[in-house]
């Protein structure tokens, strides 16, 4: 049987926002499936279709599916916004023998983000989640709809060489609002640790592709895997995966999260507090070898539990089973 056909009605634009530049969407979920050689992809940008005409995407989503017949629809509405596909038109395009339909959820990890899931969870056939693990199942009125997945990336942007990394430690992303990060990367430069900084997507960021790059310079690679101003609960980010499959050591906050898919000190490095944080890079930069080998085992986990491969085999097999193995 022939590898499915995806229909990816995401958003073209990091917060639907034109200013932002291009979403992430384009290589965690479109690029990451093509990657693989599953099956085959279409697009319909829902922020953009509004952009451009001045209308809602709902009519011109469902004359698409019409047309194109595709096995499944994954779908990543964001939140916050007025321009998703209404959940009335995800449920129409559902029924009969109309597509799977997947919806993505990259914000689970309080009350508002589970109640405006669930608001999607009848219209669907999963709620992939792929941030915080540990909080909806007791907040969903069904959790066997929900599909627990990490951030999918693109092999062609993530990857290891043979670049000489030169960079002792990177950290790629956004400070404002992240009170944990700004005390953590202060107590660096006390230190005098020097940490190669970039903004986030709302931030002077860079392009995927220097982004990737600075990632295989790099020896060291920060994240932090709490929310916006500090919730108490933690995220997997997608920076977790990006860092262990261009085979950097991975830094990260000790959490639950992560430790669904990565192991804590075989393929990656986890740090309590501050002090901890600085403790413990000023030991990995001096012991080579220790951090070749951590860096080097999570890349090879990564790599063969982690990719998009497996990613999306883990979609199909939820939704469509059939269409799973080649």
């Amino acid at each position: 049987m022939a590898g499915p056909n995806i229909l990816f009605v995401c958003e073209k634009w990091a917060e639907c926002d034109p200013t932002h530049g291009l979403s992430n969407a384009h290589h965690n979920f479109i690029g990451s499936f093509r990657a693989s050689g599953l099956g085959t992809a279409q697009t319909f940008f829902y922020d953009e279709h509004v952009v451009q005409t001045g209308t809602r995407c709902d009519a011109a989503l469902i004359d698409l599916v019409a047309s194109s017949r595709p096995d499944l629809i994954f779908v990543t509405p964001v939140r916050g916004t007025d321009v998703n596909p209404a959940v009335l038109t995800l449920a129409l395009l559902r029924a009969g023998n109309g597509p799977k339909v997947i919806m993505l959820n990259g914000d689970t990890y309080d009350e508002a983000g589970v109640r405006w899931t669930e608001s999607f969870a009848p219209a669907v056939d999963k709620v992939v989640v792929q941030d915080c693990y540990s909080y909806f199942p007791t907040r969903v009125a069904d959790p066997a709809k929900y599909l627990t997945a990490w951030t999918p990336q693109d092999p062609t942007l993530y990857f290891s060489s043979d670049d000489e990394r030169g960079i002792d430690v990177s950290f790629i992303g956004s400070v404002a609002n992240y009170p944990d990060r700004q005390r953590a990367l202060g107590a660096l430069a006390a230190a005098g640790i020097d940490v190669v900084r970039g903004g986030g997507q709302a931030e002077g960021a860079l392009s995927m592709e220097d982004y990737a790059a600075t990632l295989r310079r790099s020896k060291i690679v920060l994240n932090f895997a709490k929310p916006v101003f500090e919730y108490q609960v933690f995220q997997c980010k997608g920076r977790t995966i990006e860092a262990t499959l261009s085979g950097a050591l991975l830094f990260e906050q000790a959490n639950p999260e992560t430790a669904q898919w990565l192991t804590p000190d075989v393929h990656y490095v986890a740090f309590e507090n501050e002090r901890d944080l600085v403790t413990k890079v000023s030991r990995f930069l001096l012991n080579g070898a220790q951090r070749l080998a951590i860096a080097h085992a999570g890349r090879l986990h990564a790599e063969k539990n982690l990719s998009a491969d497996a990613y999306w085999r883990r979609i199909l097999s939820a939704v469509l089973p059939e269409m799973a193995t080649p």
